[in-house]
């Protein structure tokens, strides 16, 4: 993933996704365009990957805990993938940002 060109620090907001995170990875294409992400775990830890292709998140994927919000530069078009970390399913709150 080459991330070289100068991103707005803050962006401007565009599409908001609530994602349902279980125990089964699953993945979601970004909006063409979108720079930046933020994401939020809401009741659940979660692991994620964020990459240019679809793909499986796992136990080993990056971690974000229940009630963090993390913000990525990302490429265009790219893919989150998701997973729960533990037993407990929740929603990971991802905002787009141009």
């Amino acid at each position: 993933m080459n991330l070289t060109k100068n991103v707005e620090i803050l962006g401007v907001p565009g599409v908001a996704r609530q994602l349902t995170v279980n125990d089964t990875s699953a993945a979601t294409q970004l909006t063409s365009g979108v720079k930046r992400i933020s994401i939020r775990a809401v009741t659940a830890d979660v692991r994620f990957l964020i990459q240019t292709t679809s793909g499986t998140a796992s136990g080993t994927s990056h971690f974000i805990a229940a009630g963090e919000r993390l913000d990525f530069a990302v490429p265009d078009a790219g893919y989150i993938c998701y997973i729960r970390n533990a037993s407990t399913n929740g929603t990971l709150e991802v905002t787009e940002l141009g």
